[in-house]
């Protein structure tokens, strides 16, 4: 049996397009500043995500962290319904449980609204585990990580993201990576990882 990790934001869901109104519906509120741009946005985005809405301009000595992040949450969750699975996605969650493996969500989203999304996308039952965190300031998924592999054979397990972030959780953890560049961060970044990048969930050797 191989358990196959899958990152949720941008892996598993299509919500880059989300993710961008969501932070330039907080840059229009809280900053000076006009938006970010798609291209703008592969460059400032990162983990953990308090530093990635410095990179894009917040001072969070004169601004409230958690009422910022509330603000784009609040945001995301109004229009989530507008997102979609990853085209490939349903039809490998469907293989890797005919060859006997388990699906596995880690992600650094609330575990309660991670839950909800993968309801309304539909998908909810293709997952063996569902790994979140407890609050919306996502830090980091690592620790949740260590946690789910320190009683299982290290080669048995596969992280599939679409970010630095996964590949360094993955590194840590101490198993395999594949990056796929349709999510938040693009080719050209997920290349100097090392990583092993694939343009489509179909490559993923499981």
């Amino acid at each position: 049996m191989k358990y196959v990790i899958f990152d949720f934001n941008g892996t598993v869901v299509d919500d880059l397009d989300l993710s961008l109104a969501c932070i330039n519906r907080t840059i229009e509120k809280y900053l000076d500043r006009g938006p970010l741009s798609k291209e703008e946005y592969y460059e400032v985005f990162t983990f953990p995500i308090k530093r990635y809405y410095e990179k894009a301009g917040f001072n969070f000595d004169e601004l409230c962290w958690e009422e910022v992040g509330q603000t784009w949450m609040d945001y995301y969750i109004e229009n989530r319904k507008d997102t979609r699975v990853h085209n490939g996605i349903i039809e490998f969650l469907v293989k890797n449980h005919e060859k006997g493996n388990r699906n596995i969500i880690l992600s650094a989203s609330k575990m309660q609204n991670l839950t909800d999304h993968l309801k309304e996308l539909g998908i909810y039952e293709y997952f063996d585990e569902i790994l979140g965190i407890d609050n919306i300031y996502a830090s980091s998924k690592l620790q949740i990580g260590l946690d789910f592999v320190k009683d299982k054979n290290r080669e048995d397990c596969i992280m599939i993201g679409d970010s630095i972030h996964d590949y360094e959780v993955a590194k840590e953890m101490g198993i395999e990576c594949y990056l796929i560049p349709k999510g938040h961060q693009n080719k050209e970044t997920l290349l100097k990882t090392g990583a092993v990048v694939v343009d489509d969930i179909s490559e993923v050797m499981i």
